[in-house]
């Protein structure tokens, strides 16, 4: 079989290559489906603007930071990083 008797089959079976595409892109949805892809958490306003801010840090240094204002102020964990973000416009403003 040479390319131009593939090319005449194929023109020849649109409809069903469509279909077939169709169904493997849908195989390939329910595939990631089961084996559990997830999507990332969506973060408070808060912790975006947290991670904005203290971008430079580590991540292990970003939540010494987090604990380090909850225990400081007996706070949650949404409230210490707002707070930290306040304290550190503050200190932005002083200079």
């Amino acid at each position: 079989m040479d390319i131009k008797h593939i090319v005449a089959f194929a023109m020849g079976n649109m409809p069903a290559i469509g279909v077939a595409v169709v169904a493997m892109a849908v195989v390939a949805a329910v595939f990631l489906l089961i084996t559990g892809r997830k999507r990332p958490k969506a973060m408070s306003p808060n912790e975006r603007r947290f991670r904005n801010v203290f971008a430079m840090m580590t991540e292990d240094r970003r939540q010494s930071l987090i604990s380090y204002y909850s225990r400081k102020h007996g706070c949650g964990r949404d409230e210490a990083m707002q707070r930290a973000v306040d304290d550190r416009a503050r200190d932005e403003g002083r200079w």
